[in-house]
């Protein structure tokens, strides 16, 4: 999920090393924000300097065999680094004895309902580590409740999943090498997207300028690129949002196409209405990596919250945190929305709205959930992105950046006992004792 920002304001490669308030000066979330990536970057740079590419304590993140587990392993309670992320694994937190027993890949807290091992399989059992944002709808222990619960910070949160590759009849895993594998097997996104507001057209008349010309719009933005489907150009899609998909409301029941919502809003600019393209998610959508399903918004009734879509969304329980999130892309003239969202065309700008427009890099392979952030600005009329205004340069997205740390090889047998066959998790002493 993503917060109402401003903008986005740290650089890793301008080596800033704090935030420093000065007096009578106005007080911004993106300098809030920035001091916190500072010392972020800052301790999971010194911790993999220390520990290297992964590496932990003690038995954390072990993978074991129980017999009474066919098709399924454990993983130990304890820490593990992977590129200096600090993944904390509490075991199974209701349990009555101490110490905590340890989880199951098939019942992980942060990855439902994972792929089945199979019988007679081989595999490369490895540590996925992610981050995501969570808004109080999402977890509503964010609130305040002595301030009557108003939803006022978001919160990033470092995900863990245990993930297993199949590696049998694989000629190209190197047992030796399964940090390679590992990085060969599941490539990071190539696409890359060069924004810009829309240039002045020539005139011989230096007097007129285009009404169409910068960005036009009436408010600063911080536009949102998301893509929705995966692929290269052609078979991708993308969604755009003029509040970072920062709007969200929390559904409450869903009849048919129908769906309640427990708020419109809290006022017009971030409600609901007609036309609108809404995407449908929860918890588990979240976790698994996906994209929900995109609708229409074909009414909206104030008198009891309810929103009619153009089609039947999928049900789920209140524990999830069903949401509907709020897109601002139409369809556009010249062509149709592909299951809701638009379609990425490669090499060529494309227009948002109020002279802002996206190129896509030919040749890049774009994954599901890769985005980026765009600020647009009322006083200069420009968007804020690298490069001199008539020649905008090509980056890579904002995330969601995946990191991977090999764990174990295991192999099943034809009744789905599984057996350990060679470790890969690192450990490191503690520097006192």
């Amino acid at each position: 999920m993503a917060g109402d920002y401003s903008s986005v304001g740290f650089d890793v490669y301008k080596h800033f090393s704090g935030v420093l308030m000065q007096q009578g000066r106005v007080q911004l979330d993106r300098d809030w924000n920035e001091q916190a990536d500072i010392l972020r970057h800052l301790l999971r740079s010194l911790a993999a300097d220390l520990i290297g590419p992964h590496g932990g304590p003690g038995s954390g993140f072990e993978i074991g065999a129980p017999k009474d587990l066919p098709r399924d392993v454990t993983i130990a309670p304890g820490h593990y680094y992977v590129d200096g992320i600090l993944c904390e694994n509490d075991g199974v937190r209701d349990a009555p004895e101490l110490p905590l027993p340890p989880c199951r890949y098939s019942r992980q807290p942060d990855l439902p309902s994972p792929p089945e091992l199979e019988a007679n399989g081989d595999y490369l059992v490895y540590l996925d580590v992610w981050e995501r944002e969570v808004v109080a709808l999402q977890d509503d222990t964010i609130r305040e409740t002595a301030l009557g619960g108003p939803d006022t910070t978001a919160r990033s949160q470092v995900v863990w999943q245990v993930k297993a590759l199949s590696v049998k009849d694989d000629k190209d895993f190197d047992p030796g090498r399964p940090d390679d594998h590992l990085r060969a097997s599941l490539p990071a996104s190539t696409g890359r997207l060069r924004v810009r507001a829309r240039p002045l057209r020539t005139s011989d008349d230096p007097c007129i300028a285009s009404p169409d010309a910068r960005y036009r719009g009436l408010e600063n933005q911080l536009y949102r690129i998301e893509i929705h489907r995966s692929g290269p150009p052609g078979q991708a899609t993308f969604t755009w949002s003029r509040e970072n998909a920062s709007v969200v409301l929390a559904v409450s029941r869903v009849t048919d196409r129908s769906v309640t919502l427990e708020s419109l809003g809290r006022d017009e600019r971030s409600s609901l209405h007609v036309n609108d393209q809404v995407e449908v998610i929860d918890d588990n959508c979240v976790l698994q990596g996906g994209r929900g399903p995109l609708f229409r918004v074909d009414g909206v009734s104030a008198d009891d919250r309810s929103v009619e879509l153009d089609g039947r969304p999928p049900l789920s329980d209140a524990d999830r945190h069903p949401l509907l999130r709020r897109w601002d892309h139409r369809e556009p003239a010249d062509g149709d929305l592909i299951d809701g969202a638009l379609p990425l065309d490669a090499g060529t700008w494309l227009d948002l709205e109020d002279g802002v427009q996206v190129w896509f890099e030919a040749g890049g392979n774009y994954r599901s959930g890769d985005h980026w952030l765009v600020p647009a600005r009322t006083a200069t009329g420009e968007v804020v992105w690298p490069g001199p205004p008539d020649s905008p340069e090509y980056r890579p997205p904002l995330g969601v950046r995946h990191h991977y740390a090999p764990l174990q090889r295991i192999s099943l047998d034809p009744s789905g006992r599984v057996s350990l066959d060679r470790t890969y998790r690192r450990t490191i002493k503690p520097s006192a004792s």
